[in-house]
């Protein structure tokens, strides 16, 4: 019998362009666990944005209030989620201009036997599982893509930018969230492989050395000319799972 704890980690590090400016990072990323499951998010604030390290911490808090709300009212179809995390948003950007603080928006909410996935705007989400015809990815193909436009927490509620899939618990290893910084940079075949090495070089280490080791990764990001902020947030099976 499988005897195992779901758990999570993240880290996020400010871009060298940033860096250099003094422009604060302008990704978030947040995780909590409750008595009725565990949520993820990592959200990313628009560059161009005033105040978009507001607007990606308040995603992070809509996130969490939308799931508590969602969980008492399962029956509720899914779609509903993203709804909620608009509307908790705005009340927690106010009273600064919605405008001012778009952010991109990706998380993962495990309630029970359910993972329920979703994405705004660029970044991915990987779902990590035993059986490789389980696994699946969750990102723009920005290869086929005329422009730098992303989709984003905004002022009007735009439910077709939404992305929502789910996956059974059961299945599940891992469900690994980036933003841009780090999913641009990384080939659609070797997706899948970064998120199985995740998992398996760091489900059972420390919680302090993982962050260290993460956060030395993501500053000596290998790909020359990189400036973004790079956030990475990860879901994941601990303990016996065979």
């Amino acid at each position: 019998m499988s005897d195992f704890v779901w758990n999570s980690w993240g880290v996020s590090v400010i871009g060298p362009s940033h860096l250099k400016t003094g422009i604060p990072n302008q990704d978030s990323w947040m995780a909590r666990r409750y008595s009725w499951g565990n949520v993820i998010v990592v959200s990313d604030g628009l560059g161009s944005k005033p105040y978009s390290d507001c607007g990606s911490k308040a995603a992070c808090l809509a996130v969490f209030e939308a799931a508590k709300s969602y969980q008492k009212n399962k029956q509720a179809n899914i779609d509903v989620i993203p709804r909620l995390v608009h509307a908790n948003w705005l009340v927690k950007v106010g009273p600064l201009p919605p405008s001012d603080c778009a952010a991109t928006c990706l998380f993962a909410i495990q309630i029970e036997e359910d993972i329920i996935l979703g994405r705004l705007g660029d970044g991915m989400i990987v779902v990590y599982c035993e059986s490789e015809k389980d696994c699946f990815i969750l990102s723009d193909d920005k290869q086929d893509s005329f422009s730098n436009y992303t989709y984003s927490l905004h002022s009007e509620f735009r439910p077709e930018h939404w992305e929502i899939a789910t996956v059974k618990s059961a299945r599940c290893m891992a469900i690994v969230l980036c933003t841009d910084g780090i999913s641009d940079d990384l080939l659609p075949e070797k997706q899948l492989d970064f998120a199985a090495e995740l998992y398996n070089a760091y489900r059972d280490v420390s919680c302090q050395k993982r962050t260290r080791d993460v956060r030395a990764w993501l500053n000596n990001w290998p790909v020359p000319g990189h400036s973004d902020d790079k956030t990475i947030a990860c879901l994941f099976k601990q303990g016996d799972v065979i």
